[in-house]
């Protein structure tokens, strides 16, 4: 018996999508669990690297109140 498509890797998903090895039900299915498991990977990425947009923004934030200070 064939592994249900939540079994299958990226790879294999997005080339059964692409080659049609999937009938119309599973081509819907795969295509969301590809989307799903790329906005987890999104969302992972986004939390491990928001301390450092948090840190440019406010170093931005910094330059900018010390330029206009030093101007007057």
């Amino acid at each position: 018996m064939a592994k249900p498509l939540e079994e299958h890797s990226d790879e294999e998903l997005q080339r059964g999508v692409a080659e049609g090895e999937f009938g119309d039900k599973k081509k819907v299915i795969a295509q969301e669990i590809l989307r799903r498991r790329q906005e987890t990977k999104n969302q992972e990425l986004k939390s491990r690297y928001i301390w450092g947009g948090s840190i440019v923004a406010a170093l931005s934030v910094a330059l900018l109140a010390f330029k206009r200070v030093w101007r007057k």
